[in-house]
């Protein structure tokens, strides 16, 4: 029962409409294009990648920064952690979000599909923090 209701309330949490997504102003994120062997999720204990699919990469960028938020969110209420406020948690992993890569990017059919990666010293501890 315990489980149904965190499924509940992630699911409630990402189809909020009242997100507040701050834009930040045009960064450039190196992009890796020849990038092989891309592994999802955790790569080791200090680096995480997603892959997202937008219509451009701005869109693609700002989109994977918030999946990996959702994706710490969802650890932590499943480590039953009392540190699970979205907003404080983008500031917690402002750093290696901002600073994140690019590893690969091409064209699908539903628009641009990028790998993107974060990197921090201790990445793996700091998600599943309670």
């Amino acid at each position: 029962m315990k489980i149904f209701i965190i499924i509940l309330l992630l699911f409630f949490i990402g189809c909020s409409s009242d997100r507040q997504i701050v834009k930040e102003d045009k960064v450039e994120v190196p992009v890796k294009e020849n990038a092989s062997d891309i592994k999802l999720g955790w790569a080791d204990e200090d680096t995480y990648t997603v892959r997202i699919i937008s219509k451009d990469l701005d869109g693609a960028i700002d989109s994977a920064r918030h999946k990996i938020l959702q994706d710490i969110v969802r650890v932590r209420m499943l480590n039953d952690s009392r540190f699970t406020d979205i907003s404080k948690i983008s500031g917690e992993f402002e750093k290696p979000l901002k600073q994140g890569t690019v590893l690969k990017s091409q064209q699908v059919s539903g628009g641009l599909e990028i790998y993107y990666q974060i990197r921090d010293q201790g990445l793996k501890k700091k998600f599943e923090r309670k």
